[in-house]
């Protein structure tokens, strides 16, 4: 079946969401966390990208 790349790069969100309170768990600074937490959802949906796009169909990607 198809599943568009939008919905793919799509699920990196919720992944990235959830693990905001585990990052803020250990007591860091509020700064930290934000830093934290954007290199987590940069790494996570750079990892998506470089995962799905070789079974991106031509055109979709």
């Amino acid at each position: 079946p198809h599943i568009p790349m939008r919905y793919v790069l799509a699920l990196a969100v919720p992944i990235s969401v959830t693990m905001k309170p585990f990052l803020a768990k250990k007591g860091h600074a509020s700064a930290e966390v934000e830093a934290m937490h954007a290199a987590w959802s940069k790494a996570v949906l750079l990892q998506a990208i470089l995962w799905s796009r070789p079974y991106a169909r031509e055109g979709d990607f």
